[in-house]
């Protein structure tokens, strides 16, 4: 299932749980994918490809972020704790990145493996 359509799934689930901050947040999305399609010169009933619908969501989480920096800059906090909820959504549809260990341990095998073929 695409993401795109995985997420236009959620507005009922949304709606059923009277999750407001969820539902602003994923129709916030299909229409962000609504006018990336629209922008890549596609019909607006079409759905995105994942790598696109995640370039939208990255796009999305961003604008959060700047949000809260600048709302927190301005002593908004009742303003930043509705953007830090909309990010947390926001980024359950982002892949899970690797944290610090994990890319420790792919680089001491890189590097290993180099000394070896390097021998």
């Amino acid at each position: 299932m695409l993401l795109h359509e995985q997420i236009k799934g959620e507005v009922k689930q949304a709606m059923l749980e009277k999750n407001q901050v969820k539902l602003s947040v994923v129709r916030g999305l299909l229409a962000a994918f609504t006018n990336e399609l629209i922008t890549l010169k596609h019909k607006p009933d079409e759905k995105l490809a994942d790598e696109d619908a995640l370039k939208v969501i990255r796009r999305e989480a961003k604008k959060r972020k700047d949000s809260i920096e600048q709302f927190t800059t301005a002593g908004r906090s009742d303003l930043v704790e509705s953007e830090v909820a909309e990010l947390a959504y926001v980024e359950t549809y982002l892949p899970a990145l690797m944290n610090h260990e994990e890319i420790k341990k792919v680089v001491e095998a890189k590097m290993a493996e180099l000394s070896v073929s390097s021998k």
